[in-house]
Formats: C-alpha cells, sequence, structure tokens
C-alpha cells in the first residue's frame, strides 16, 4: 500500500499528477496491479460494460462532486480517497519471487519521487513492506547491540575487579563465546529476528557470569587453573545446562521460528559453556590474576542481606511466600498479547500511516472471510461485516453486483471479466464459494480494535461464514496459543532446570529448595507486567522470563556449591552460610552488575520487544540475586541442623 498524505486538500493538478505516477506503477518490475482512485468507473451502461471513468482525461475542480456521485451508487466499492481529501490510498499487488522486495520498494519510491505533488508525504505499508522494515532495522540493531554490550561489560568488569587481568580471564571467554554463537547463526542460516537478535549478547552476559566465578575463585583461594575448573567448573556447567533446558523448552510451541531461536540458544549455551572453560584455561596459564581487590561495596551487600536472613529466617521466608502468591496472583490476571506494531523500529513512520489507513480506510490488513457457494449467504455475511467495519472496508462479489445496478444474482461471467486481473481469483474460493476482503488495523493496537476483531469475527459466523482466515486471525488467535505454548515451555524449564541441579547434587531435598527462590523473581517480574506493560503478556515477555530462570538460577547453585563444601569440612549451617557469602556472594553481586550493564544496552534499540526483553531481564535477575542472598539463606538455616550439607 502507498499511503500519500497532504498538508492540504489535493487539487485537481496534484490527482493529476498522482494518476500520472499510478500508469507508471504498472510497469515497474514485479507490480502486477495497482487500485487508486483513478481506476474507478461508473456503472456500466448500454454499450460500456466496463462503465465510464469517474475522472475524464482532465480532472477538474469538480473531482469531490464526482467522488461524491460515485459513493452515493451506495456500492460498497472504496473510493480510497478520504473524506477530507487529504489523504489517498493506491494498493499495489507485488508479485513475489519476481526480483528481492527490497528491489521493488527502491523502485516504487522512484517512481513517486518523480511526480509526487508538493507537501505530499509517501510511506509505503503493507504486509510485506512492514516485514521488510523490521528486518532492515534488526540487522543494525543486531551490530550496535552486540558491540556496545560487549564494550559496557569489559568497562563494568574493569571498575568492579580493579584488576586489568582478572577482567580480561572473566570477559575475553565470554566474548569469544559470544562471536561464536554469531558465526553459528551466520552458519546455520538463520534468518534474523527480534528474538535471534539478542541470543549473543544473552550468551554473553551468562559467559561473564561463569567467568566471574572462576576468576574469582582463582585469584582468592590461590589454587592454580586446573583445581579452579575442578571446583567451579561443574557449577558453571549445570548453569549452561539449565539455560539449555530453557531455551529446550521453547521447543514445545511447534512454532518454526521460535524452534529455529530454541535450537541457537540451547546449542549456544553448550557452545558457550565449552568454549569459556577452555579459553579461561589457556588464558589462565599465561595470565594469573593481579594484586587488584574487587570493590568492597560488592561483598558488603552480600554479607549484609545474609546476615538479615540469619536474624530472622523464619520471616524471611513466610514474606518470600506471601510475595510469591500475590505476585502469582497478579501474574495470573495479565492478558496474552501480540502488538505487531511493537516490532516496528522507533520512530518509524509506517506506524503513524497504519493509523491513519485505520482511521481513513479500514486498515493495513486484511481479514479474509470465505462462505460457501451460496449467494445468500455471501448477501448476509456483507451486510453483517459492512454493519461493523462501514462498507468501504468490506470487498465481495456483493460489491460488484450492486455496482452493475442488482443484487438480486451473482454477477454474469462478462461482468466479472470486466475486473482487474486477479480480482476474481481473490474473490472466489478454490471449490467454488466466496471470499470478502475485510480492511482492518491489527487486532491487538488496542483494547477498541481487539473489540472490533471479535465483533467482526462474531458477525462473520453468525451470518454463515465457514472460515476466517488472514494475518490479522493469526494474530488473535495463534499468537494467544502461542503465548500459551510458551507459558508452557516456561513451566518445564522452570521444573526442568531445578531438577538437573538437584540430580546433580544427588539430593531431592534440594528440588524443593531451590524450586521457590528461583521461582519468585519469575513471578515478580511476570507480575509487575501489570504497572509497567498494561498487563500485556506478549511472547516476548514469556520468553524473557524462560531464558531469566536459565541464567538466574546460576547464582543459586554457585551458592548451594561453596555452601556444601563449607558443610563438607564440619561447619554448621550457619557459618556455612557466612561462608558462602564471603566466597560466592561477593562475586553474586559482582556478576548481576556485570549482567546489567550488558543486558543495559538493550535500552538502545530500537525494537520495543528487545528494550522489553532487556529490562525483564534485568529485573529478575536482581529479584533472583535477593532471593538467592536472602531467602535461600534463610532456608538453608530453617533446615535441621543434623542435615550436614545436601545430601
Amino acid at each position: 500500500m502507498a499511503l500519500l498524505q497532504g498538508a492540504r486538500p489535493f487539487s485537481p493538478d496534484d490527482l493529476s499528477g498522482l494518476r500520472d505516477i499510478s500508469l507508471d506503477l504498472e510497469f515497474v518490475e514485479g507490480v502486477t496491479g495497482v487500485a487508486s482512485p483513478f481506476a474507478l468507473r461508473l456503472p456500466p451502461e448500454e454499450g460500456t460494460a466496463r462503465g465510464t471513468p469517474l475522472f475524464g482525461p482532465t480532472i477538474g475542480p469538480d473531482y469531490p462532486e464526482r467522488l461524491a456521485r460515485f459513493d452515493a451508487l451506495e456500492t460498497g466499492l472504496p473510493t480510497l480517497i478520504n473524506p477530507d481529501r487529504t489523504a489517498l490510498l493506491m494498493v499495489i499487488d507485488v508479485a513475489s519471487g519476481r526480483q528481492p522486495l527490497a528491489e521493488t520498494l527502491a523502485a516504487l519510491r522512484e517512481t513517486f519521487a518523480g511526480g509526487l505533488p508538493e507537501d505530499t508525504r509517501l510511506t509505503l505499508t503493507g504486509e510485506d513492506a512492514i516485514s521488510a522494515e523490521i528486518v532492515g532495522g534488526l540487522k543494525t540493531d543486531l551490530v550496535s547491540l552486540n558491540l556496545w554490550g560487549g564494550l559496557l561489560v569489559v568497562l563494568a568488569a574493569l571498575v568492579l575487579m580493579r584488576d586489568p587481568r582478572m577482567a580480561l580471564l572473566a570477559v575475553v571467554p565470554a566474548l569469544c563465546s559470544a562471536a561464536a554463537v554469531l558465526a553459528l547463526s551466520v552458519w546455520l542460516g538463520y534468518p534474523v529476528t527480534v528474538l535471534s537478535n539478542v541470543v549473543p549478547l544473552l550468551l554473553l552476559v551468562l559467559g561473564v557470569a561463569d567467568g566471574v566465578h572462576l576468576a574469582g575463585h582463582l585469584k582468592t583461594s590461590g589454587q592454580d587453573v586446573e583445581d579452579t575448573i575442578r571446583n567451579i567448573g561443574p557449577a558453571c556447567a549445570l548453569t549452561g545446562l539449565t539455560t539449555a533446558a530453557a531455551f529446550a523448552g521453547i521447543m514445545v510451541t511447534g512454532n518454526d521460528q521460535l524452534f529455529e531461536f530454541a535450537v541457537l540458544g540451547a546449542t549456544g549455551a553448550l557452545m558457550c559453556l565449552s568454549l569459556t572453560l577452555v579459553i579461561f584455561a589457556l588464558l589462565g596459564r599465561v595470565l594469573p590474576p593481579g594484586t587488584g581487590t574487587p570493590a568492597a561495596a560488592t561483598g558488603r551487600v552480600a554479607l549484609t542481606l545474609c546476615a538479615a536472613a540469619a536474624r530472622r529466617p523464619l520471616a524471611v521466608t513466610l514474606a518470600a511466600l506471601a510475595l510469591l502468591v500475590v505476585s502469582t496472583g497478579a501474574y495470573l490476571q495479565n492478558t496474552p498479547w501480540f502488538p505487531l506494531y511493537q516490532n516496528l523500529p522507533r520512530q518509524s513512520a509506517t506506524l503513524a500511516a497504519n493509523d491513519a489507513i485505520a482511521k481513513d480506510f479500514g486498515g493495513v490488513f486484511q481479514m479474509v472471510v470465505e462462505v460457501p457457494d451460496d449467494w445468500e449467504t455471501l448477501l448476509r455475511a456483507d451486510r453483517a461485516l459492512s454493519a461493523v467495519a462501514g462498507p468501504q472496508a468490506v470487498l465481495s462479489q456483493a460489491d460488484v453486483a450492486r455496482w452493475a445496478g442488482s443484487v438480486d444474482a451473482p454477477p454474469d461471467a462478462q461482468l466479472l471479466g470486466s475486473l482487474p486481473a486477479g480480482t476474481l481469483g481473490r474473490l472466489e474460493t478454490a471449490d467454488g464459494g466466496y471470499r470478502l476482503f475485510v480492511s482492518t488495523p491489527e487486532p491487538m493496537r488496542n483494547r477498541q480494535s481487539l473489540a472490533r476483531f471479535d465483533a467482526l469475527e462474531a458477525a462473520a459466523f453468525s451470518a454463515g461464514a465457514a472460515r476466517v482466515i488472514g494475518l490479522p486471525a493469526l494474530m488473535r488467535h495463534e499468537a494467544v496459543h502461542l503465548i500459551s505454548q510458551l507459558s508452557l515451555g516456561l513451566l518445564l524449564a522452570a521444573v526442568g532446570g531445578t531438577l538437573i541441579v538437584a540430580l546433580a547434587f544427588r539430593s531431592p531435598r534440594i528440588f524443593a529448595l531451590l524450586l521457590v527462590p528461583n521461582l519468585l523473581p519469575l513471578m515478580v517480574t511476570g507480575g509487575s507486567l501489570m504497572i509497567w506493560a498494561g498487563g500485556q503478556l506478549t511472547p516476548t515477555a514469556v520468553l524473557a522470563l524462560t531464558i531469566a530462570f536459565g541464567i538466574a538460577i546460576d547464582d543459586s547453585v554457585h551458592f548451594l556449591n561453596r555452601y556444601r563444601e563449607a558443610r563438607r569440612t564440619g561447619k554448621s549451617s550457619a557459618e556455612a552460610v557466612e561462608t558462602a557469602a564471603r566466597s560466592a556472594g561477593q562475586v553474586m553481586v559482582m556478576t548481576t552488575v556485570l549482567l546489567t550493564a550488558g543486558l543495559g544496552v538493550t535500552a538502545i534499540s530500537d525494537f520495543f520487544p528487545i528494550r522489553l526483553f532487556g529490562g525483564m531481564m534485568i529485573l529478575t535477575l536482581w529479584t533472583a540475586l535477593l532471593c538467592d542472598l536472602l531467602l535461600l539463606p534463610a532456608l538453608l538455616l530453617l533446615r535441621k541442623a543434623d542435615h550436614h550439607g545436601a545430601r
């Protein structure tokens, strides 16, 4: 679609120039047809089977009266000029496969530029154009996200660790791993999507988290590289496995794009784990940590939180359980939502154009209603849909019959043969039934557009429609089903990831011990959508929660590992908690700060889903840190004193 908007009503000269452009568009490579106001014809009369053109060779100042004359016929056919005469719509059919869409769009813009009236703004939109704009923006976004994300992580590591060599040990393996995952996505040939854009960045921050734990232990323990990997490596491996399991949980959706995202993420997580350990081992041999000490504030935060848990473990546990109940209730109040418009780049002119088309012409998207081979059913469906959407938003053979002067019977073959090429095929189904096309905004643009779509769908089925198809129907129903499947994937990831850790520690008790501290951050973040996202539970939001769980459990694993080691030396639960807080707590705070720095770069993304993804990940990680330094120690201290470690 080409939307042309003027600062004032179009003059006859403006329309004459636009008519010339509409004719030139027919000769653009890949264009198979153009529908515009200049293709309108008056009803057929004797000797003029196709009718006479509404506009003659010269468009005069009486053109508004001519348009009003056509509207008065009440055919239902759109004039494609808004009532204020300040916006005009051209519907351009483009054949797929003739040449790349980007080249066709460029040729269309060049054709318009040759004769566009002064002060007239052009916006190309439609399903294909929107997709092309999203992909084009994502490619630029991919580079900036990973470049700036990596730079921020390096700077944050230098500031927090105060030891350049230790920072290099922590960050370089992660940077190499992220680069390898980026290369993997290219090798697999997966397309660039809003989701796949964040995978390298996610695995970068995951690698940094493991790198900090490894480098921190190497520096503080006095052990060599082999002993460090022997002691910390298993916990890092558990993190990689739980993250891979979180990605794998997404595969249950059956959605091709999400399946590719899950494969890339799960494979990348395991690749990241392997490369991080190998590169750390190689670097650690030639680059021992320096003498600088990490920022003391990070250690104080960890000790303060664990001390609070030690003083009132029961109160902390009860408060956490109450918060879990409240946040779960808030999470369940969210509404499954699929806002396609949010996938457009920030400041996109297409968004405003789509809203203008929805206001003046019904909408950019086509809802397709199929009815049986029964003329009365078609008429009934046409009336029902027109009552909701407006007569000029519905296109069917009933409009052609009204234009010809009678709706008592279907248009005859001669009349149908006069329609533009390809139109007849669209208005009929393969089995001889009828199709109606309803111009509509995207269903979940807002609450009003959702109610409008539901009313249209109800009207179609009540009138006898066999089915409702098209992209709007997919966005309305399949997306909601997808969110339901993703929620199942989230549940599987939470249970499966915790089970993996319990099996690794060979203790069934750990499953219950870890489930609440790692489920609570998800529910808090999910419940917070009621406050800052209007209660909209989008696929991106569920994905963020799923992946955040796989990464957030990292701190739980490292804390529990240090706690168990302390208990094995004969320390009491309270002493073991303090030891874990001193040895792992400081690193946990540092990794959370580093992860925040890496994910914080999503705030500069041009795409709202990526900004939402990053924001939810950051909130989840900080909530998880609080749970690991408050709730997890409290639960450990509430266990019976004779439970020596995680057995």
